[in-house]
């Protein structure tokens, strides 16, 4: 997928949750708890959903599905161990974010895990780790990920279809004006990646028979008479 559930919370409106929470259970002096909008299952099918939009339109230029690519590469400078909740330490750790995927690889073996927290400039957390990686043997951790804008956009396409689902069942009008802008957002950057404004790097092109893709000096969708505008809709 090209981004995750937490991806999608992060953009939800506070009151629309994600979970697996059925019913409120009663506390004493409290309001009970509300049941959760979409459950993990159904977000990660909106996830999809808008990844095979995006697909369609990036089909004409890029190689799709997309596919993950190395975007940075350290050694560690302490020794990992396989465990829950594993801290990693490298040189410099202000390039990790919460959220991102790693590799973790040594000379023989190799592993991704989760991001869960970033400690300080040296140190980050990951969820878990199977295997041991040690500095003698200069093992390394590289962050995995697809191109920008892809994840955002992803999530705001997946961000929308939800809003619209549950805005036509519960609301009038039928669409949420929040979940339109996040359409529109996610339009714009589509956008601008046929315009060529963004360059999706680490993606094969389709080219041309018997030709390398790379040898063509432009690259052209079937129609490009189009006008950016933010508001779509």
């Amino acid at each position: 997928m090209y981004c995750l559930v937490s991806d999608l919370q992060r953009l939800l409106p506070e009151k629309v949750t994600i979970g697996d929470t059925n019913i409120g259970v009663p506390v004493p002096g409290r309001e009970s708890a509300d049941r959760s909008n979409f459950t993990t299952a159904e977000s990660k099918q909106f996830i999809q959903y808008s990844q095979e939009y995006i697909d369609g339109i990036l089909r004409p230029i890029y190689v799709t599905p997309l596919r993950q690519t190395k975007a940075f590469e350290t050694v560690i400078t302490a020794d990992v161990l396989a465990g829950s909740s594993v801290t990693v330490t490298v040189r410099d750790a202000r390039v990790f974010s919460v959220g991102e995927v790693v590799r973790l690889q040594n000379s023989g073996d190799m592993e991704t895990a989760e991001i869960t927290d970033v400690s300080d400039t040296v140190t980050f957390t990951v969820d878990t780790v199977v295997g041991n990686y040690y500095t003698a043997n200069s093992d390394q951790v590289s962050i995995l990920e697809f191109p920008d804008p892809i994840k955002v956009t992803t999530a705001r396409f997946a961000v929308s279809f939800m809003l619209d689902k549950l805005w036509a069942a519960e609301q009038e009008p039928d669409v949420s004006n929040y979940g339109k802008s996040q359409r529109n957002m996610g339009r714009d950057a589509i956008e601008s990646i046929l315009a060529g404004e963004i360059k999706l790097f680490g993606q094969e092109h389709t080219g041309r028979r018997f030709i390398r893709g790379s040898l063509i000096d432009a690259y052209g969708t079937p129609n490009f008479d189009f006008q950016k505008n933010a508001d779509n809709e």
